[in-house]
């Protein structure tokens, strides 16, 4: 996935932060066109801000 652009990856510590790319998210988009709204609707409107930002930290951890 680097090498098509898709994600950068940067060292974080003792391990490597993968990031999604504009690039990537339109392909994945293209792919599964109801993603981002299944996500959405499954996970992300269900917690509250302040979850979301618990959630982030602990999978950074991870």
């Amino acid at each position: 996935m680097g090498n098509r652009h898709l994600v950068t990856r940067e060292r974080a510590g003792t391990g490597v932060t993968v990031t999604l790319t504009g690039t990537g998210r339109e392909a994945i988009t293209g792919i599964h066109p109801g993603l981002d709204a299944a996500v959405r609707r499954h996970f992300t409107d269900r917690l509250s801000a302040r979850e979301i930002e618990t959630l982030d930290a602990v999978l950074r951890r991870l």
